[in-house]
């Protein structure tokens, strides 16, 4: 667990939700696409 010590104790559980949503989509190109869509669906 050496690598996370930069990350804060209170902001731990998103930096591991945000690993396991790059390791389920791993495809850049299908991330890119679903964060615009996330984007797009906010902005209305």
């Amino acid at each position: 667990m050496r690598k996370f010590n930069g990350i804060p104790r209170e902001h731990f559980h998103l930096f591991l939700k945000e690993c396991e949503w790059r390791f389920n989509h791993s495809d850049s190109k299908e991330q890119l696409k679903l964060i615009r869509h996330w984007v797009r669906e906010t902005l209305k």
